[in-house]
């Protein structure tokens, strides 16, 4: 029994000892090999885990952009329809009107055909009304003496021949009659019932209005655009206009102004034309012919383009259109319209107002 509890202390140290030896032969494995083999577990690579998990952090995640074609086949149909009415639209085709007939009747729609025309290059220039000096009368006694009768007032209309006032001679003393030699509207009156009359002074002043001269005031850069017999068109009150032709160029300019005086014969059969009033005055100079041209209602703006609308059976198409000289009769199409094509030449704009409650459903 003794020797049994002597043997267990012996066994233990040899145990001990293999153990050690066992240490001795393997080596202790490098801090590399562990690391690969283990993944680290420091504090800030577990903040790092949390952030890419959502939990915490501010690290931006990449998200996947949404696609951008259509999503189902109604899309896709629609896509495509859209696609191919666009490679049928003309290169200059803006859009695009259907109507039946009953919409077209209902529009009124006035209907020409683009071809060749005349433009008018114009010049704008200001002008006053005077009198046509070559229909005014100056009447005067013909015989110094009192005034004895006045039978018209300044703005009267007389006629040739008609008694305007009588007189009575300081030399026979008799009554004589003062006349009017032409037609017109007194625009002077100078005489009055006692006073003496002389022969060396005019009384009345009688002007035939049917006709006005028109002076206007060219300055130098455009003086070499003016000739006689040029035509030139009068505007005046509530947008009126007449036309007139030029009789007279001044041989000299003047010192006040820098400018030089062109002088048109105008009819006034209306009398609306008053001597001393101001007016706009277009000029005509030369004629230009142009291959295409429509008329200036035809013109709208549509998506920031000028276009015109022109008829494909009962379909308008809005054409887009460059445009050139114009006057108020025609606009030139430099581009964008043949000569035949059919357009619409007055309430386009309904066409317009049409294709924009076109656009604006397709958007909603």
């Amino acid at each position: 029994m003794n020797k049994q509890l002597l043997l267990i202390p012996i066994l233990i140290g040899i145990a001990l000892l293999a153990g050690l030896g066992i240490l001795a032969v393997k080596p202790p494995q490098p801090a590399l090999e562990i690391a690969e083999r283990e993944p680290s577990s420091s504090p800030q690579d577990k903040d790092k885990d949390k952030d890419e998990d959502g939990d915490k952090g501010n690290t931006t995640k990449a998200v996947k952009e949404p696609s951008s074609g259509p999503k189902n086949k109604d899309e896709r149909e629609g896509g495509e329809k859209n696609v191919k009415e666009k490679e049928l639209m003309e290169p200059n085709e803006v859009g695009r009107v259907d109507l039946n007939e009953k919409k077209i009747e209902n529009a009124n729609l006035d209907m020409e055909v683009a071809g060749p025309a005349k433009i008018k290059a114009t010049l704008e220039l200001y002008g006053k009304i005077t009198l046509n000096e070559d229909s005014v009368a100056n009447v005067s006694a013909r015989y110094p003496g009192v005034v004895k009768a006045v039978y018209k007032r300044l703005g009267d209309q007389v006629g040739k021949g008609e008694v305007l006032a009588v007189i009575e001679s300081n030399d026979s003393l008799r009554n004589y009659q003062v006349i009017s030699e032409i037609s017109g509207t007194i625009i002077k009156k100078e005489v009055t019932v006692g006073e003496v009359a002389r022969e060396d002074r005019p009384i009345f002043t009688v002007a035939d209005l049917s006709t006005v001269w028109v002076d206007l005031s060219v300055f130098p850069q455009d003086f070499m655009r003016l000739k006689e017999g040029q035509v030139v068109e009068i505007n005046y009150a509530d947008n009126k206009a007449t036309r007139g032709k030029i009789t007279y160029i001044a041989p000299f300019g003047s010192e006040n102004t820098q400018s030089l005086l062109a002088r048109a014969v105008v009819q006034n059969p209306d009398g609306l034309l008053r001597p001393g009033l101001f007016v706009s005055v277009e000029l005509q100079i030369e004629k230009f012919d142009v291959p295409v041209a429509v008329r200036p209602a035809a013109i709208q703006t549509l998506n920031e383009k000028t276009v015109i609308f022109v008829a494909e059976g009962t379909a308008f198409e809005a054409r887009e259109v460059d445009l050139g000289r114009r006057d108020d009769s025609y606009i030139e199409v430099m581009s964008g319209l043949n000569v035949g094509d059919r357009y619409v030449a007055g309430n386009s704009f309904l066409l317009k107002a049409e294709l924009g409650k076109g656009q604006v459903q397709d958007s909603d």
